[in-house]
């Protein structure tokens, strides 16, 4: 018996690159010697993007007409029950399904020998299309400079953005897990995938400046000598500060992928006026081993048979801000007659504050076959939380690192 394999790569025939229409206009002013501000708006709109994940052809699965083609209904349990039973059960058989061709292993789902290609187990993997991916963004970007004056110069820039996506983001066709890869509900049903891209905070701001320490004014030995160990020091820094990542709707438990023998679930359905969030993350007010953050009472599982209507991201519903402060401090030290040897030191350190950054919590994205959505939690004898929806790993999770720094020297002859 052959059991269900996996189709390697192919390419959609109909794949071209994608056309992107991309504007922006702005305005610039001195508003007084040495600062400059400025306004731009920024946009653009993109069409013919790749979208391996909403290829039907390449997700080989169900939906309701081949369903109804078989005389089977999602809202019939005794159907539902029947996509998920064995096709060489006993079951299966008094209902006329049987294995859709020779050798097809007998413990296969009924929903498995109705796939339009039942030989295969999983999608299809698809590079470079379907051509129906569309991408939207606009932003207002503001930015202020002043010019060098006194050893000072400071820019400072805030930017307001929104960014959607259907089918295609920053993974570039690619069909590999990627940070901010689109996910989707229904891929039968193309519009209800749109959603927030997941790479755009809706609001950010970076400071980034130098300032060069002055020499002393004065005639006596002392103020010479103090002149000439503190000036020409350089300060410089890079601060960024923005709206924490988006959290994903948890994954549906009602099994409907599975019915559909579909790659992904759907999602559970938001309660609405309900915060999805136990505590603000931002707070430094809890203890995350001993604390779920989220709010499993948000959402409640949608009905068995039926596709979640939520969307796979709201722009409320985001983790900590992590802000990425770094900062650096030199001089240079010239030596020798007529300056002709130089020693440069700079010391660099980034998150310069010491920020405590926690790993994204678990939101029921990990594994769709489990389903792994509002759930009972687990715990130690302790009361220290070891998983469960809301649960944030603090051992080994994917937090950002402490400060840290290093000493650069460069002898220069």
């Amino acid at each position: 018996m052959l059991p269900p394999g996996n189709p390697n790569i192919y390419y959609a025939p109909e794949a071209r690159p994608p056309r992107v229409l991309q504007y922006s206009f702005g305005v610039q002013r001195e508003v007084f010697k040495d600062l400059v501000a400025e306004a731009t708006y920024v946009g653009n709109r993109e069409v013919w993007g790749a979208a391996p994940f909403l290829d039907q052809i390449s997700s080989n699965s169900l939906n309701a007409g081949i369903l109804a083609a078989h005389g089977l209904s999602l809202s019939n349990p005794a159907d539902r029950a029947l996509l998920t039973t064995p096709v060489g059960s006993p079951l299966a058989a008094a209902r006329g399904f049987f294995p859709a061709y020779p050798g097809m292993p007998p413990n296969s789902t009924v929903a498995q020998s109705l796939r339009p290609s039942p030989q295969f187990s999983a999608p299809g993997a698809v590079d470079l299309g379907p051509p129906i991916g569309k991408t939207w963004y606009d932003s207002l970007q503001t930015k202020a400079t002043k010019r060098f004056s006194h050893g000072l110069t400071v820019q400072g820039s805030f930017v307001w953005a929104k960014g959607l996506v259907l089918g295609t983001g920053a993974e570039a066709g690619n069909i590999t897990t990627l940070q901010g890869i689109p996910i989707y509900n229904d891929v039968y049903n193309y519009g209800i995938n749109k959603q927030l891209n997941q790479l755009v905070r809706p609001e950010a701001a970076v400071i980034s400046g130098t300032y060069v320490t002055p020499k002393f004014v004065g005639g006596s030995t002392g103020m010479k000598a103090l002149s000439q160990a503190v000036r020409d020091w350089q300060l410089g820094w890079v601060l960024r500060y923005q709206n924490g990542a988006l959290l994903q709707t948890p994954y549906s438990n009602n099994q409907l992928n599975l019915q559909l023998a579909r790659a992904s679930p759907t999602f559970w359905n938001y309660v609405p006026g309900v915060n999805p969030l136990n505590v603000d993350p931002n707070c430094k007010c809890f203890n995350p081993q001993t604390t779920l953050v989220l709010n499993k009472n948000a959402w409640t599982d949608a009905p068995a048979g039926t596709f979640g209507v939520s969307a796979p991201f709201y722009s409320t519903y985001r983790w900590q801000r992590q802000p990425a402060e770094s900062m650096s401090f030199g001089r240079n030290f010239r030596m020798g007659p007529e300056g002709r040897f130089n020693l440069f030191l700079r010391g660099e350190f980034q998150n310069i504050f010491n920020r405590l950054f926690l790993s994204t919590p678990a939101t029921g994205t990990a594994s769709p076959a489990l389903s792994a959505s509002p759930s009972t939690p687990s715990t130690t004898a302790g009361g220290v939380y070891t998983g469960g929806y809301g649960y944030v790993a603090t051992i080994g999770g994917a937090g950002a690192v402490p400060r840290s720094g290093q000493i650069v020297a460069r002898f220069t002859f």
